[in-house]
């Protein structure tokens, strides 16, 4: 089968590999669609100790080729999403209800084959059917909505409650998006202009802070006077998260779902003086169901986050130009 393989930084290319054999538990899928993620992306830099060779890819749609004897939810022929994390079932977490913490856990597309290719194996348990109203590329982008929508469930009850979002990239403009549908007063906070002004266009927030504007901490200010009920930081930087920190108010809730390339050093009397209540928000668990219902409601818009579509042919210039930010780009969608 045709794939992109990845063969160090820098590095992918179009090729062949084996089609994978499927287990009596697993689903064979395939591949229509694909999301490039900031952590396709950390790989293809060289951040990430992926052996070369590998296939990777992890934000995917597709159809099932063959199901194994012991799968009975998805039969040939179904349209289907599917989990990337392979949770083992025994360890403390899975049998608490947080696979996403699993104590073995194997991540599609990093420590088992991913989504890049024309056909994967994956677990029956983790395939869910899409209806016929939601498009390959759309559900594509499933996954990481439902990281948004797992953080945002943690948050609780939301209506009209003032909430900011600092970092409008993908999984900001969909956590910006669940909020919207949740009541949230939301204010979009980043450095880019064309994001908030994107943002603000779309109707998923209500205000937006460009933070390298003069004005920022007075408009932060007067939406939010005694400060944030809810922050969400969605970048994964030392100064995001010092001012998620700042902005949150008294006894407010400040969730971290940004993936830190080094370790910060925060002020953490914000923390002790101001009571705040700081929790991290890792992948998801159980909430794909709830993810597909969002999209086949239309409660969100995953369209318009999809700037750039390429065919698997042209691999290596899609991760090049999306590790590049070439243009006002936000999701990269590869068809096979």
């Amino acid at each position: 089968m045709k794939a992109l393989i990845y063969n160090g930084p820098g590095k992918i290319a179009y090729g062949s590999v084996p089609t994978p054999k499927i287990k009596p538990d697993e689903v064979l899928m395939r591949i229509k669609s694909v999301g490039i993620c900031g952590t396709d992306l950390h790989i293809f830099r060289g951040g990430l100790n992926v052996p070369a060779g590998s296939v990777i890819g992890h934000e995917f749609s597709g159809e099932v080729a063959a199901a194994g004897s012991e799968v009975h939810h998805v039969k040939k022929g179904d349209r289907v999403i599917g989990e990337h994390v392979v949770s083992c079932g025994q360890c403390l977490y899975c049998k608490t209800g947080k696979p996403n913490m699993c104590s073995n856990a194997q991540v599609i597309g990093l420590h088992r084959p991913g989504a890049l290719a024309e056909y994967l194996a994956i677990p029956g348990s983790l395939v869910y059917k899409i209806p016929d109203t939601i498009s390959f590329d759309e559900a594509a982008l499933a996954e990481p909505l439902s990281i948004a929508w797992y953080a945002v469930r943690e948050a609780g009850y939301l209506l009209d409650k003032q909430v900011a979002v600092v970092g409008q990239g993908p999984i900001g403009l969909l956590v910006d998006q669940v909020l919207t549908a949740a009541g949230a007063l939301v204010t979009g906070i980043d450095i880019r202009p064309h994001t908030i002004a994107f943002a603000k266009k779309n109707g998923w927030i209500r205000h937006g802070i460009v933070t390298t504007e003069q004005s920022a901490l007075e408009r932060i200010q007067k939406y939010a006077p005694d400060g944030y009920d809810v922050v969400f930081e969605v970048v994964g930087a030392e100064a995001t998260a010092e001012l998620s920190l700042e902005i949150s108010r008294r006894n407010g809730t400040v969730f971290m779902l940004g993936v830190f390339a080094s370790p910060a050093r925060l002020n953490m009397m914000n923390i002790v003086k101001k009571e705040l209540h700081v929790f991290g928000s890792w992948t998801c668990a159980n909430s794909f169901p709830e993810t597909i219902q969002l999209i086949d409601l239309k409660k969100v818009d995953l369209k318009s986050l999809i700037t750039n579509v390429y065919p698997a042919k042209d691999g290596i210039k899609a991760f090049t130009e999306a590790a590049n930010y070439q243009g006002h780009r936000l999701k990269s969608i590869i068809n096979f």
